[in-house]
């Protein structure tokens, strides 16, 4: 049954991703696809400039990480920094529902000597820190949005989004801290898959730790701060990029186009890489920030670049690492 249940999701993900990657398609050709790429085309050996920006971005998410380990002398900055590469990577490239990146960085830093149930917990917490983090920025992109003549109808739905949401995270936090989740699926596994699927994995102790991090508000604030930080860095490659497109990149567009843009992959987690989310986000974002729908696809398709140079090198490193390739972890985290 749990296969099953992995069999369904996977096959959901795939099909949300062909229909994802054709709509993507579409948009391209219906909006002088030859103008597309001549605006990338302007950006050259320029877009290079992206790859420390994300490692940038990528840092100051691993920092926010690193506050809900405190220590664990081995959560070091480049080794968290590395594993937020790999799973970017893998829920980037895969059709894994934006799980399965958090489960091969778990084995990660299991590998690397970190206690399981710690690192665990501390993927829960920073997972739903992150999901506040979002409303805020959301909240703060939806009130920018509304400066524009125009933002009615796409502000509207995105309130409704905003309004779903929350009650959604907020009970996500109750069963976290009151309903010993971990405990329950591990036997609710022992009884469907048998106890030596679960052996090893001690659900009573990650959910100890989950409500041990919630019970210390210094380190989720900390995490916090730091994962706005990265929320912001987000928008700072919105700018680079459209300084490399020689498009007017104001603070204000930038912002809205991160907030937004995070809030609707967030929304459409099911849907690998975002595929065609990203693309006709970006198009109705553009219509109402005054992006013209070429530009704003260039912007995709640079973003599109970056996510696969980027993604899939680390991808083939940290899965062999997770694997518990000694030689290929300890590159991948000198070179997180």
């Amino acid at each position: 049954m749990a296969m099953t249940r992995r069999a369904f999701v996977r096959l959901t993900a795939i099909i949300a991703g062909v229909f994802g990657l054709a709509a993507a398609i579409l948009l391209f050709l219906h909006h002088h696809p030859e103008a597309i790429l001549a605006l990338v085309g302007m950006a050259g050996f320029g877009l290079l400039w992206l790859v420390p920006v994300r490692l940038a971005v990528l840092a100051l998410n691993a920092e926010g990480w690193r506050a809900l380990l405190p220590g664990e002398r081995q959560a070091t900055l480049p080794l968290l920094t590395a594993a937020a590469f790999v799973r970017n990577a893998v829920n980037t490239l895969l059709p894994v529902a934006h799980v399965g990146g958090e489960v091969v960085a778990t084995r990660l830093l299991a590998r690397r000597g970190l206690p399981m149930p710690m690192t665990i917990a501390s993927v829960v917490v920073e997972t739903t820190v992150t999901l506040f983090v979002q409303i805020v920025l959301l909240v703060v992109g939806l009130g920018l949005l509304a400066s524009y003549a125009g933002s009615g109808p796409l502000a509207r739905h995105l309130w409704w989004g905003l309004v779903v949401a929350i009650p959604i995270v907020l009970a996500f936090v109750f069963v976290q801290r009151r309903s010993r989740p971990f405990l329950r699926l591990q036997r609710l596994a022992a009884r469907v898959a048998g106890a030596s699927f679960v052996a090893g994995l001690d659900g009573e102790a990650i959910d100890r730790a989950i409500a041990h991090l919630y019970d210390r508000p210094r380190e989720w604030v900390r995490c916090a701060v730091w994962q706005m930080a990265s929320a912001l860095g987000g928008a700072g490659e919105f700018w680079v990029i459209l300084k490399l497109l020689h498009q007017p990149a104001g603070l204000r567009l930038c912002v809205v186009l991160e907030s937004l843009i995070q809030a609707l992959q967030s929304a459409a987690f099911l849907v690998p890489g975002a595929l065609g989310v990203q693309e006709g986000g970006l198009v109705g974002i553009g219509a109402v920030a005054g992006l013209a729908p070429e530009v704003a696809l260039a912007v995709s398709l640079v973003r599109r670049i970056r996510q696969v140079g980027i993604s899939l090198p680390v991808l083939w490193l940290g899965m062999r690492a997770a694997a518990g390739d000694g030689d290929h972890g300890d590159r991948i985290a000198k070179t997180g």
